[in-house]
């Protein structure tokens, strides 16, 4: 038999349903072996899901009404509406709407979409896209709590304006714009959320809406929302659609918006059902996506959006159902929601991986709803305000929730001496209970092919007093370059701006084989030890041994904590080390291996047998945009000369 390399095909959806074959390098069998066996094992597995979710679909359609049902309630129902006029959190929404009213809608011309492509730069198109498209959330709650017909003919202008786009993709999602010149139609992140958008708009305000608008409405989303979708599940065409089966944040976001359009939208109970029925099959994906122990690898920032698009989709469903399909019923739902919380490491402070901002904490009003209906008894709680329809909808008006009791409350995390997530290589150290002027960090193992993945496998961020004095920087202000071949040019996002080291000049590498594997845990009241594994992260045939050792000490109230971080390193040949790590903090040089970042004292020392090695010391200005808009400083400690073994030690200590 001979094998040789030729071209396959893939398939892309154009506008008008017909479809383009694109070649790409596959490998085939030649003679004896034909695709025809493939494409029938691969229709053979869409044929059998499709029959299941049609028979599922069924099943849920005895659960719905037979007209459109969701969150919030119809303008018509006084009672509901008339609470938000004495809501304080409210009370300058249509004052808010009026403003709309003074100003021109924003425009989005052809070259300011096309900037993207041009440049790179994301932020100058969405910012004005945001722009408009708050006006029309703005306009709906604004007519709906005044009741007084005077937002309603610019509201539909609004909605003609938005109908009139010919993309609703962020251009950094349409592959080289084609779906702004019509030559394919997908949907991402943003026009399925339009799409809900809308679909609420139409719901909430009915008759109110002329039927002409009500029909523009219900077609864009036909043609830029459920007509994608329903080729993609049922016909098996994935072009532009692959979060559909995705396992990050765009399966639950995409299929929030895309479920929660069809439940405000489509007559058919049928047809609803079988959107439920859809989105609840690949539900098992986005779970994927987190490890068995509930960890976000895509980071907090991710959790609060990914996460809580999902539970949009889930009381979106539970109510549209009457209570018939719960999707907060899924596996590892619980341990995803206590994902948040669980990620306190000092008062108010959370810890930041992937592309996660510094500064990012969970969600207060997902938090707080999560609480009461699953029982979680943890996390604060905050009302909704003024927003997103769909966020008014689901925590707003009366909920799964609203009649459930107030669950005992459990100690908070800060009180637990630690937090691991044990799938993830995760763990989260705090000082003695009630000690807040201590040290707590936290650390990962993980591997370097995770969601909005960094190569970061061994990072560690430290808080004391409200200060990060080390850490892990967090994501850069995303751009072309970030979601591109060339993201990890990136010095915040490859190993050179996280405090892991450098071997032989080397960075980590990327990619699932590059992990961090737990060798040891040792948690004690006194001391938490924490040992990785991490060499694969460097993929170097050179390094025959690379643990890091993380030697947490908890002392008596008053007295300083400490955090020692130990790498062991053997290379055959010989060969350079240098550790590393990076502060926003400002420092000052206490001598050759101490410095003096923020409110600690950071000490580094290099040890071979027992005899000290000399160290070379270096601090680089990290020049990145980053979310924090500020540059971190990178501190570098290289054994002088080449080394076969060593270990290097960081030791961080508060300053009294």
């Amino acid at each position: 038999m001979t094998w040789q390399r030729v071209r396959d095909y893939s398939v892309k959806v154009n506008i008008d349903g017909s479809i383009t074959v694109r070649p790409i390098l596959c490998l085939l069998v030649l003679f004896s072996v034909s695709l025809v066996p493939i494409s029938v094992a691969q229709d053979a597995k869409l044929s059998a899901r499709n029959r299941q979710l049609d028979k599922r679909a069924a099943e849920i359609e005895k659960m719905l009404p037979k007209t459109p049902r969701c969150v919030g309630r119809s303008i018509m129902d006084r009672d509901a509406w008339n609470v938000f006029v004495k809501d304080p959190a409210f009370q300058n929404i249509v004052s808010d709407a009026e403003n709309v009213l003074k100003t021109p809608i924003p425009e989005l011309p052809e070259s300011l979409y096309r900037d993207f492509y041009q440049t790179g730069n994301r932020a100058r198109y969405q910012k004005v896209r945001g722009q408009k498209y708050a006006r029309l959330w703005k306009l709906v709650l604004g007519e709906c709590i005044e009741n007084k017909g005077r937002f309603i003919l610019p509201l539909e202008e609004m909605i003609r304006s938005i109908c009139s786009d010919p993309s609703w993709l962020l251009p950094a999602h349409d592959r080289n714009g084609e779906v702004y010149q019509g030559t394919a139609i997908y949907a991402d992140l943003v026009s399925t959320d339009t799409s809900v958008e809308l679909g609420l708009t139409a719901f909430w305000l009915g008759d109110k809406l002329s039927p002409e608008i009500r029909k523009l409405i219900l077609d864009n989303v036909e043609r830029r929302t459920f007509a994608p979708y329903k080729a993609c599940v049922k016909e098996g065409k994935s072009y532009g659609m692959w979060w559909v089966s995705g396992t990050n944040n765009w399966n639950s976001v995409c299929h929030a918006g895309t479920v929660g359009a069809a439940l405000t939208l489509i007559d058919s109970p049928h047809r609803r059902a079988w959107y439920i029925a859809s989105a609840e099959h690949f539900m098992r994906d986005f779970f994927k996506g987190f490890t068995p122990d509930g960890y976000c690898s895509e980071g907090m920032g991710y959790w609060n959006y990914g996460f809580g698009n999902f539970v949009d989709l889930a009381e979106m469903v539970f109510q549209a159902t009457d209570g018939g399909v719960d999707f907060y019923a899924m596996p590892l739902v619980r341990s995803c929601a206590l994902f948040g919380p669980s990620m306190e490491v000092a008062p108010k402070q959370y810890a930041a991986f992937a592309d996660c901002s510094i500064t990012a904490s969970p969600n207060p009003v997902l938090t707080g709803f999560l609480d009461k209906r699953l029982g979680l008894g943890t996390g604060e709680s905050r009302p909704q305000g003024p927003g997103p329809l769909k966020s008014v909808g689901v925590y707003c008006f009366a909920n799964s929730a609203t009649n459930l009791p107030v669950s005992e409350p459990r100690p908070p995390m800060l009180a637990e001496p630690r937090t691991e997530f044990p799938d993830a290589g995760i763990l989260i150290c705090r000082p003695q209970r009630g000690e807040t002027k201590q040290l707590a960090f936290v650390c990962k193992a993980g591997h370097n092919a995770e969601h909005h993945n960094h190569n970061d496998v061994g990072s560690f961020t430290v808080m004391y007093g409200g200060e990060l004095p080390v850490l892990d920087p967090g994501g850069e202000v995303y751009t072309r370059r970030t979601f591109s071949k060339e993201r990890y040019e990136s010095k915040l996002l490859n190993s050179f701006g996280h405090p892991v080291p450098m071997v032989n000049g080397q960075l980590q590498k990327k990619g699932r084989k590059a992990e961090g594997k737990v060798l040891e845990r040792k948690f004690t009241n006194e001391k938490d030890s924490f040992l990785i594994d991490y060499a694969a992260a460097y993929g170097l045939e050179e390094l025959k041994k690379l643990t890091r050792q993380f030697d947490f000490t908890r002392t008596a109230p008053g007295t300083p904590n400490s955090l020692t971080i130990t790498d062991s390193v053997r290379l055959e040949p010989a060969g350079s080390f240098e550790t590393a790590f990076e502060s926003f903090e400002p420092w000052t040089k206490e001598s050759d291996t101490k410095l003096k970042v923020g409110k600690v004292f950071v000490d580094v020392s290099a040890t071979k047998n027992g005899k000290p090695l000399p160290l070379e010391f270096t601090a680089v200005e990290i020049v990145e945009d980053s979310s924090t808009k500020k540059h971190p400083t990178r501190f570098g400690f290289k054994i002088v000369d080449p080394i076969d073994v060593a270990d290097v030690t960081i030791t961080i200590v508060p300053i009294e």
